[in-house]
């Protein structure tokens, strides 16, 4: 059989199964299947995603050195990687596991290791603010990133940097390690398989990819030769749903097994179901609102102060947000080391209106904000354009998928967007300041996508200082919680146009039937040990 007919037999027998399965009210034993709106899902390449739906989906493809542990949310736990050592320079030292092997039969050595890190920076994607955080530059990661034998990568310090900032942004999707030859057999023009990997992939994961189609499906098959372990399921199927109602009625008469992105009606609905379970993970990240410091409006601080006094978090919280969010002040969760109480987040509609008259804009004016079309980014857009109104500010929405949206950010070609962040070390403060208040290089071809201020063009160097300091700092715990608070306060006092909303919360629905199912609070989700209950 060709390899085409081999793949429409295969497919068609998904969806004969899936249709017998309507009237029987379960999803096949041994197939797990997904709801999730894809818009966002754009690519496969590790070294170029930063969003939700291709984290799940790339974790599940590749493999990592090390990865969170998702019930200890900041231990890390071996991989790859069955142990490290910390040289007193910093300097880490991965010994990799001899059973580990690519999906292609092939074993994982260090040097396939060094490649897919080294093209992560080489690349520029947006991978590269990452590694960039940590000294590493495309001049230096042939040398910093090195195989000391096949089974022993060595990184090398760039800039002093705490060992375990590291280590925790490893175990995220810019961490994946690629089989070097089989992306050297689709490279073109020196491109290190950029075109080729944005649909494929090369990696050592439970999971092949048979086929994606954007918006529509992604098809995974069981890597039955999988080095840790056979996967319990057979087949993962992850369908494009963009409507919330129409995902619950699946979940209801057990044609799904997990659903993303449902709206708060219908996940208040779904909790009352003994056949379904809500899992609420608090993530490590925000719902925010940006603006643009190229604007010449958001160029000036009593503009941007003015604006923050306009937002009625509460409300936002509680009706918009409910399920998705929980209220946040400023940068820093509450219980982080690092966070200050006594700053941030304000509404005052009044001062809010009179700080602009101050600033010479008593009429207010009218901009654009991006967002993504789906939940609950767009009801959150709205909310903000509602808040903004009272005080004269006349806000567009424009609405799109991740390209038409995130895409001017990332080029910072924008005027307002909300969105939703990813903090690169969960429990510690580095990652929440880094990723909003950090931006080393404003310029705009230093493309730092991933850092939230650089997509403001906003730069303030003392803020980057204290930030350096601190992440250098290994052997005095207090003194590193100092610096980033001090950081924080710099930030919030200069009129940030990045405002935190909400704190992350992650729900979603998953049938009573499955069993170790653990959603991860970093989005690498993996899904090779979960089974169903008869």
């Amino acid at each position: 059989m060709s390899h085409l007919r081999a793949l429409l037999a295969g497919t068609a027998a998904i969806v004969v199964a899936m249709t017998m399965n309507v009237a029987e009210a379960k999803t096949p034993q041994d197939q797990l299947v997904i709801g999730m709106n894809m818009v966002n899902l754009t690519s496969l390449d590790p070294h170029n995603v930063n969003s939700y739906e291709s984290y799940h989906v790339i974790a599940n493809l590749y493999d990592t050195l090390v990865r969170n542990d998702p019930q200890a949310p900041g231990k890390i736990l071996p991989l790859l990687a069955k142990s490290w050592n910390i040289l007193p320079d910093g300097t880490i030292e991965f010994t990799l596991d001899d059973k580990a092997t690519f999906q292609s039969g092939r074993k994982i050595t260090a040097g396939d290791v060094a490649y897919s890190l080294q093209r992560a920076v080489k690349l520029g994607l947006l991978a590269k603010s990452y590694y960039a955080n940590w000294g590493y530059t495309a001049d230096n990661v042939d040398q910093k990133f090195r195989a000391k034998d096949d089974k022993t990568f060595v990184m090398e310090v760039a800039t002093p940097v705490a060992p375990s900032l590291k280590l925790g942004a490893l175990t995220r999707a810019y961490g994946a390690v690629l089989d070097k030859e089989v992306v050297a057999k689709h490279e073109k023009d020196g491109d290190m398989g950029r075109g080729w990997l944005a649909s494929n992939a090369a990696g050592s994961g439970p999971f092949t990819l048979n086929r994606w189609n954007p918006n529509d499906i992604v098809v995974l098959n069981r890597f039955d030769t999988y080095w840790g372990g056979e996967p319990k399921m057979k087949r993962v199927l992850v369908r494009h749903l963009p409507e919330s109602q129409t995902e619950r009625l699946q979940l209801e008469k057990g044609d799904l097994d997990v659903g993303f992105q449902l709206v708060s009606a219908d996940i208040d609905g779904l909790a009352s179901n003994p056949d379904i379970v809500i899992d609420r993970l608090v993530g490590s990240g925000f719902y925010y609102l940006i603006m643009s410091t190229k604007d010449p409006e958001f160029a000036k601080p009593e503009v941007r102060k003015a604006l923050r006094y306009c937002i009625n978090y509460k409300d936002i919280n509680d009706v918009v947000m409910k399920n998705y969010g929980k209220s946040a002040t400023t940068f820093v969760p509450s219980d982080i080391p690092g966070y200050l109480p006594d700053i941030g987040n304000k509404y005052d509609p009044e001062k809010c209106k009179q700080d602009l008259a101050a600033a010479g804009y008593g009429n207010g004016f009218s901009k654009q904000l991006l967002s993504l079309n789906s939940t609950p980014y767009a009801d959150l857009a709205t909310a903000i354009q509602e808040n903004l109104a009272v005080a004269g500010v006349k806000v567009e929405i424009q609405t799109g998928n991740g390209d038409q949206t995130y895409g001017p950010m990332r080029d910072r070609k924008f005027q307002l967007g909300v969105g939703r962040t990813a903090s690169s070390a969960q429990t510690d403060a580095d990652g929440w300041i880094r990723t909003h208040a950090y931006n080393p290089d404003n310029t705009d071809g230093a493309n730092l996508a991933n850092l939230q201020a650089w997509r403001a063009s906003f730069e303030l160097p003392e803020v980057n200082k204290l930030v350096d300091e601190a992440s250098a700092i290994t052997d005095n715990e207090e003194k590193r919680v100092e610096l980033y608070e001090q950081a924080l306060k710099l930030f919030e006092e200069a009129g940030p146009p990045v405002i935190p909303i909400s704190q992350r919360v992650d729900p979603y629905a998953k049938s009573a039937r499955l069993k170790n199912y653990v959603g991860d609070i970093g989005w690498m989700t993996r899904w090779d040990q979960v089974e169903k209950q008869d």
